[in-house]
């Protein structure tokens, strides 16, 4: 049977051993790595593939929807449950949009409900994950890859021992393709990829 690897950020250490007990009552294999803090968390992002994130909110390094947003831009595609002390329902809609799949409260989670919530998590982000690949992301891509082909072109020419004309013309071509690759990205995201 495969291991689910889930990567708990909780700075109670107490808490995180309960999560971790009840995990471990579950017929499912977790693999649960504890990080206490943001900075804890993301690198193990960047050492590690994960499954599933379960999150506090509050912790040392960061506290509220900053905690979401950054975990979110190192890692756009897990699902994140939030594990809150707090019953603010106004809150919960804000972690929700902030990209969170579900938000429970600390005070509410048994086995049971950790694990059905873990598995609403995954569907949620299967529904709402867009597609692998589109011809728009395949043709921002193929357009990136010729500007970065271009750009190191022209530094291979700043490399070398050329005249000034031809290293002015290079970093002209450099500013150029970087000025376009910025262009299509910024395209991209305001288009709603």
């Amino acid at each position: 049977m495969a291991t689910i690897r889930v990567l708990l950020i909780e700075d109670d250490p107490g808490y995180a051993r309960l999560i971790e007990r009840m995990l471990a009552l579950s017929p499912v294999g977790f693999d649960v790595i504890v990080a206490d803090r943001l900075t804890a968390a993301l690198s193990e992002l960047y050492k590690r593939r994960f499954n599933l994130i379960l999150t506090d909110l509050n912790l040392p390094d960061i506290r509220g929807i900053d905690t979401i947003e950054a975990i979110r831009s190192a890692e756009s595609a897990l699902p994140i449950i939030v594990l809150t002390g707090v019953e603010d329902v106004e809150l919960e809609e804000q972690v929700i949009a902030s990209g969170a799949q579900l938000c429970l409260r600390k005070s509410d989670i048994n086995t049971k409900t950790l694990l059905d919530a873990m598995h609403h998590a995954v569907q949620i982000s299967r529904q709402t994950a867009p597609p692998v690949m589109d011809r728009q992301v395949n043709k921002l891509l193929t357009d990136l890859e010729e500007n970065i082909v271009a750009v190191k072109g022209a530094i291979a020419t700043l490399d070398s021992e050329q005249g000034d004309s031809q290293r002015i013309d290079a970093v002209n071509t450099i500013r150029s393709h970087i000025g376009k690759m910025h262009d299509k990205i910024g395209g991209f995201r305001r288009r709603g990829h």
